[in-house]
């Protein structure tokens, strides 16, 4: 087999693996990501003693990582959609 058949089976074995526990791997790093974020928010309330989203002394560092989790979830909701259609 020449350096160029070998190459391009290869190429075709790397295509045909399943990448289904790279997307679970993703997911399960990106819920330690939430974890940590709300860990992150709760310390934020407890430091600034405000923990009413709709209080207008509400942290603007809270309000943004909020928005972030809220986005990080969707996210990994659609990641584990696409785990199960597999």
């Amino acid at each position: 087999m020449s350096i160029v058949s070998q190459i391009r089976s290869v190429g075709r074995q790397r295509n045909s693996i399943d990448r289904t526990p790279s997307i679970e791997n993703l997911a399960t790093a990106l819920r330690k990501t939430e974890l940590v974020l709300l860990e992150s928010i709760d310390a934020e309330e407890e430091r600034t003693r405000v923990c009413d989203q709709d209080d207008p002394h509400y942290s603007t560092l809270a309000r943004s990582m909020r928005r972030r989790l809220d986005n990080l979830r969707k996210t990994i909701a659609t990641l584990e959609a696409a785990t199960l259609r597999r």
